[in-house]
């Protein structure tokens, strides 16, 4: 498997929640904890999944070429507050795919996104022990508070201008483009199956 030198971010949806949970299933218990704060059961996550709001939240993904079909290797989630005026950002990346950018990418989309949508701040809340996850936030200029046995990084999300919308929009087109071309070489290989059945009598 292989991912991009710099890992296109997708919008998911409803349709993606399948891919979503295969995703977080192959997290070990320390990735589920570090991911939601606590002990993460299967039916956790799936209970999580199901309660997921594609209305008001975003929710962002970094695909990587699979053996069968591409497999998502990254998974973020931007949750808005009712009020509109706060955020809270959660981050998981596969195992093999870690210090390649993925996750950089993904809280940078996010953060995007939150600025276009007039999010006054960000947070993401994680275990003092997560070294990973500290750094990553302070790349982007989070502020970190460490408390008793959880910690917070807080952003004050960037005030959104004519840059930041054509940003986003060049993200979003590219990612229709990509998952175009995903589609048509899916098609191409199908299509190319049924010509070699065809060819060698194994239709049906």
């Amino acid at each position: 498997m292989s991912v991009i030198a710099l890992p296109l971010v997708s919008q998911l949806g409803p349709a993606d929640v399948s891919t979503m949970q295969q995703h977080l299933l192959r997290l070990d218990d320390i990735d589920r904890v570090q991911r939601f704060g606590q002990p993460a059961a299967d039916e956790v996550i799936t209970r999580y999944l199901a309660g997921l709001d594609f209305e008001r939240d975003a929710h962002y993904g970094v695909f990587a070429d699979g053996e069968v079909e591409p497999l998502l290797i990254g998974l973020c989630h931007l949750a808005i507050a009712p009020h509109g005026g706060f955020g809270e950002i959660g981050v998981s990346v596969d195992a093999g795919f870690r210090r390649l950018g993925v996750a950089s990418r993904l809280l940078e989309r996010a953060i995007l996104h939150a600025s276009n949508l007039g999010v006054a701040e960000l947070c993401m809340y994680f275990l003092p022990y997560n070294k990973g996850l500290i750094e990553l936030a302070r790349s982007h200029g989070m502020r970190i508070a460490l408390g008793q046995g959880e910690g917070i990084a807080r952003l004050a999300t960037p005030q959104a201008s004519a840059a930041t919308v054509a940003a986003e929009v060049l993200e979003s087109f590219s990612q229709l483009a990509a998952r175009s071309v995903r589609h048509l070489a899916e098609g191409a290989s199908e299509a190319s199956d049924d010509i070699r059945r065809v060819m060698t009598g194994d239709s049906v």
